[in-house]
């Protein structure tokens, strides 16, 4: 396997990601809110815990599915800031500015040669 720069920002997208998926499932199992979509939900939380695992051992699959989310995370997060207001328009700017820059770190990981 060949070594993976940026270890630093991996090990942190999977914290993020396992806390995310953590959660989702916490949500699903042991609350009523939204029951009527308690198996997507779980689904959702089971998958990405399983990427975050993953990017815990820097697979490539796991970094390009963690980057194409951080893709959508970003594109929704600047859609979104026309429709807020106050400070919540400077934490969607942030969302969508570290979203991208850690999709252009994780595209430059995937597709840069090996040596």
């Amino acid at each position: 396997m060949a070594v993976v720069r940026y270890t630093w920002m991996f090990r942190t997208a999977a914290v993020v990601s396992m806390l995310l998926g953590l959660g989702w499932m916490w949500t699903a199992l042991f609350t009523e809110r939204q029951a009527e979509h308690r198996p997507y939900v779980l689904a959702l939380g089971a998958a990405t815990v399983a990427v975050a695992v993953f990017l815990f051992r820097r697979a490539r699959f796991a970094i390009g599915l963690s980057a194409v989310g951080a893709v959508v995370v970003s594109v929704c997060a600047a859609l979104f800031i026309p429709n807020a207001s106050g400070p919540g328009v400077l934490f969607l700017l942030g969302v969508a500015i570290v979203g991208g820059l850690y999709a252009a770190l994780s595209f430059r990981v995937l597709f840069a040669p090996r040596t």
